[in-house]
């Protein structure tokens, strides 16, 4: 049984790895900022922060001296015709060391059917324009870098019912988010739309940092009591 234990403990110790530091030659980080609602992607030179290297020393030794022997005449060659060409200097391409792209997610709004004249006891269809799912590539720094994000809902009918779902909807019974009211009055219903994902970069895949995205959409609801006949 002590051996058991102190196996255990050994496999423990070595399973706990610290999270690796950027070793390529691009860092790139995706996060959000939920209090803008913008998804940050940043890109970073590795190493472009390292102070230069200091310049080698040099020692001088004396030479002996040799004297230098007596010239002799030599008749200056014929002159020759140089044509000289125009210097032009290269254009200096400068080495970007960071770059960073902000992107707003993109929020439409929220429908209902019927639009006007709901009634109590008869079902309301809900539904969000919203796109489903949210991708973007770029390449920054020579390096592709490709985010998907997919959304959450969160409905609040405004008469103290919630739902939770993946899915946006649609006008159809069979796709909409179908709430019935039981009594008249007015309602605000909300939407709470929670965006969330990952992002690929150099064949490796990570999830965005920062926290959800959350978009909050709002419509109000007039309901009324079903008209009512007494027959005989």
């Amino acid at each position: 049984m002590p051996i058991l234990i102190a196996l255990l403990l050994l496999f423990s110790v070595n399973s706990a790895v610290a999270a690796p530091k950027c070793t390529t030659s691009v860092c790139v980080k995706v996060y959000t900022d939920p209090k803008t609602g913008k998804l940050i992607i940043t890109a970073n030179r590795n190493g472009s922060s390292s102070s230069p290297k200091p310049a080698p020393t040099r020692t001088w030794k004396a030479r002996p001296y040799t004297p230098r022997p007596k010239p002799t005449y030599t008749p200056p060659p014929k002159p020759r015709v140089i044509v000289t060409k125009k210097y032009t200097p290269k254009p200096i391409v400068k080495l970007s060391l960071s770059d960073q792209l902000a992107q707003l997610i993109p929020m439409k709004d929220i429908y209902r059917q019927p639009e006007i004249g709901a009634l109590v006891q008869v079902p309301v269809n809900f539904w969000t324009t919203t796109p489903s799912t949210f991708k973007t590539s770029v390449v920054m720094l020579g390096v592709p870098i490709t985010v998907y994000l997919s959304p959450t809902y969160l409905w609040d009918f405004g008469d103290g019912t919630k739902f939770a779902t993946t899915s946006r909807g649609g006008p159809y019974p069979d796709r909409s988010i179908s709430h019935t009211y039981r009594s008249a009055g007015t309602f605000t219903a909300s939407l709470q739309i929670s965006w969330g994902g990952t992002w690929q970069a150099s064949g490796a895949t990570s999830a965005v940092s920062g926290g959800a995205i959350i978009q909050n959409l709002f419509t109000q609801v007039i309901v009324s009591k079903a008209p009512s006949k007494y027959l005989n």
